[in-house]
Order: structure tokens, then sequence, then C-alpha cells
């Protein structure tokens, strides 16, 4: 029983370290996150809902239109009369009648103080020239519209998300640098201040060491006031306001950039463009709607009449015992048109509004494609600039580390001096940073990239050797 108990307790013991593990966030997670906590992506699905009601709408006028209206109306007063007719005032009637009917006979009736008054229309369009049809159409596209806008969106929101992941990641690893220049830069300026005060330096000198020494402080700020802002920037595309990086288990990977280069800038233009693209689609989509639009104009153009049928059933009477023998009923069916002969030339003009929008759509595409090739240009451009400057630094990192090496042997040998390897020391350590931060700039470049071409990760092509695979 005590080693069950033992046991118990134990496992009680470990669950905080198992959740707090399993409570890490991954690249997958993060995007699940996103699109059921990102705003603009609630919005969206917002938009795709009243999308759908418009077309529902639009279909809705295919269906008669039903309207009720019932008044009731009390009379304080409601008593016709006094009516009398005498037989004097019937001509033609027969003396034997007249002998008999000697007395003026009232007529006068009671009319009930509660009546009421019903109707019923059914109203059923028949022929409007298209109108309707159209109608649905076009707002059948543009709920279509909707749901590419917002998989379009979440698309740019996931190049967003993975470019403040590595933003992170990288100025994570550039905290660690910047204390060791810190240090550094603290001893320099020790050493600095102790070579004046024995006169072996000049003023000037321990003034640069103070200045390298704020220049440092001024790089953290910087970078404090970076990495707050793509935190931040993180936390509202995931809809996680309290997210660290603490609570996140991600790295880049550094192969992405070389496999999605290696399909060349035309390559990746052609991608961008290629018709299936949800950006052109959407684009197509609105000369589509634009195309509806005048489509509906004409059907409204003069002398076209809109045809319905009407079916109006009434009724009408006093509330008694007796109302429904009493009460007054008909029945109308009625087959109207309804067109308009002249408004001042408004729907002409409606109709060459309507062209109008859609060779403006014409041009927004052609403008809209050449704007994605320039971007793609920029970003490809950016990139491969990125890959150069990084060779630089490596290079040049290789080159200081070498120095810093025979400095320090030469500090061992007599033949240098602390402070002199020390600056080979810091320089090594900004080499570093220039890396770092340009890995930072080439992912953004990266991902932008394949956002227009609509790059999978899980499908870019394999690198083996500088070859395409």
């Amino acid at each position: 029983m005590r080693k069950a108990l033992s046991l118990i307790i134990l496992i009680l013991l470990l669950l905080p370290l198992y959740s707090e593990v399993e409570e890490k966030y991954t690249l997958d997670s993060l995007i699940l996150a996103m699109e059921s906590g990102n705003s603009e992506l609630l919005k969206a699905d917002q938009e795709i809902i009243k999308a759908r009601l418009d077309t529902a709408d639009a279909k809705g006028g295919y269906t008669p239109t039903i309207d009720l209206l019932v008044s009731g109306t009390y009379m304080a007063n409601p008593v016709m009369g006094p009516i009398k007719v005498s037989p004097g005032d019937i001509k033609g009637l027969p003396d034997i009648v007249s002998s008999v009917w000697t007395d003026p006979l009232d007529v006068s009736f009671d009319m009930g103080n509660n009546r009421v008054q019903g109707q019923l229309t059914i109203t059923q369009p028949v022929f409007t020239w298209g109108k309707l049809s159209n109608a649905v159409k076009l707002y059948q596209t543009v709920e279509g519209l909707r749901g590419m806008e917002k998989s379009d969106k979440e698309n740019q929101l996931i190049a967003e998300l993975r470019s403040r992941l590595d933003a992170l990641y990288y100025m994570d690893r550039i905290y660690p640098l910047l204390s060791e220049i810190e240090e550094k830069a603290d001893k320099l300026l020790s050493i600095a201040e102790s070579a004046a005060d024995n006169g072996m330096l000049l003023q000037e000198d321990v003034l640069d060491a103070r200045i390298q020494k704020q220049q440092v402080v001024i790089s953290r700020r910087e970078i404090d006031s970076q990495y707050s802002s793509v935190l931040e920037g993180l936390r509202t595309l995931t809809g996680i306001p309290d997210l660290t990086m603490d609570d996140i288990d991600y790295a880049p990977d550094e192969t992405i950039a070389d496999k999605v280069l290696s399909v060349g800038e035309e390559g990746l233009k052609a991608l961008a463009t290629d018709p299936s693209r949800l950006t052109l689609q959407m684009l197509d989509g609105m000369e589509d709607v634009m195309v509806y639009t005048n489509e509906i104009a004409k059907g409204s153009i003069y002398g076209k009449p809109d045809i319905a049928l009407q079916v109006a059933a009434t009724y009408g009477g006093k509330i008694d015992s007796n109302w429904l023998d009493s009460d007054t009923w008909g029945v109308n069916i009625t087959l109207a048109l309804s067109t308009t002969l002249w408004d001042g030339g408004k729907k002409m003009n409606d109709i060459k509004r309507s062209a109008s929008d859609i060779a403006s759509a014409a041009i927004d595409k052609n403008s809209a494609v050449r704007t994605i090739e320039e971007n793609v240009s920029s970003s490809f451009e950016s990139a491969m600039l990125s890959i150069e400057k990084i060779r630089f630094s490596e290079m040049k990192r290789d080159s200081d580390s070498l120095k810093a090496e025979n400095r320090r042997n030469a500090l061992s040998l007599g033949s240098s001096s602390e402070s002199d390897v020390l600056e080979a020391e810091l320089q090594v350590i900004q080499d570093e940073i220039e890396i770092i931060t340009e890995r930072i700039s080439m992912s953004q470049s990266v991902y932008t990239l394949m956002y227009l071409a609509a790059l999978d990760p899980a499908h870019l092509p394999v690198i083996s050797d500088g070859m395409n695979q």
C-alpha cells in the first residue's frame, strides 16, 4: 500500500514537468492558434458569412414574396341611421303592397363596434431579363472571393509568422554575444583608464574606449526595442497575449533559402504569376463581378419590362358570432409588367459605368501581374545580396579569428598587449553579429518569395552539392 501511495505521489510531482514540456508551441501549433485567434482571420470569417447571406438573399429572388396585412378598427358609434323607407319612396310599387305597407319601415342596421380588414398577397417574379440570375452569379462570385481572400491572408500571415519566429530566434543568439562585448569593452575601458593614469595612454584613447562601451549599450537598447516589437507582433498574429520565446520550440530551417533560390528568379516569377495563384484568381473574380454588374444594368434598360404574377386574397367585416358568413371575401389574380421608359439617361450611364469598371478590372490585373514580378525580383535580389553579405562576413570572421588567435599567441610571448587581444576578439564577435543580422534579413526575403510563389516548405526542391534534385 505504501509503495502504491509513493508511486502516485511521484506521478503527481512529475505531472507539472510533463505539462510544461507539452505546452511548448511548435510552428504547427502556432499556425493553428493563429487560424483560431487572429483578428484579421476572424474578421475574414465574418465577411464570408455576410457574403454567404448575400448569396442566399439573391437566390431568394427566385421565390415568391408573401405579404400579410391585418388591421382592426374599433368604432365608438357604429350605428347608421335612422334610415326609414316609406311606400312612396319606391316607384312602381304594386297597389296591393301599398295598401298593406302603410307605416314607414326602419332599415337602420348595427355595424358593430369591431371590424377587421386583411389581405394576403403572393408575388412571384416571372421574367426579369436575367437580372435575378446574374445577381445570384455575382454574389456567388463575391462569396468565392471572400474565401480566397481569407486563404491569401492566411498565407501572408504564415509567412510573417515564420519571419518573426526566425527574427526572435536569431536575436536570442545575439544577446549572449552582446554580453561578451560588454565584458570585453569593460576590460578595455579599465585597461585604458589604468594606462592613462600611468601616463601610458592619452585621454583621447580613454574616450575612445568609453565610446565603444556606449555603443554596446546603444546596440543592446536597439535589440531590446526590436525584440519587443517583433514579439508583440507575434502575439497579435497568434492571438496569444502572453506568448514568449520560452513557450516556443522552434529553430529555423537554414536550408530553405538555398532551396527557394535554386528555383531561380524567372522560375519564381512564373510560379507567382501562374493563373492558379490565389491573387490572380481574385483578380479574375473581380473582373467577373464587373461583367455581371454590366449584365444587370443591361437588363434594366428602358423598355424591358419585368413580369410578375400577383395573387391577393382580401377579406373584411365585423367580428361577431356570424362573422364568417357576413364577411366580404375576394381573390384577385394580376399579371403585372413594370419598366422605366426614361429617367434622364441614368440607366444608360449605369451600363457605361459598369463597362468602364470591366476595363479597369482588366487594367488592375495587368498592373498586379507586373507588381508581383517586381516584388519577386526585389525579394530575390535582396536574398542573394544577403547570402553574399553572409559569405563575406563569414570570411571576415574567419580572418579576424585567426588574427585574434595570433594576438593571443603573441601575448603569451610578450609581444602583444591584452588590449590588442580584446580588440581582435571584439571584432570577431561583431562579425558574428553581422552574420546573424543578415540571416534575419535573408529569411524575410525568402519567406516573401515563398508567399509570392506559393511554395510549400514540404515540397521544395532538394539541394545536393549545389544542384537541384
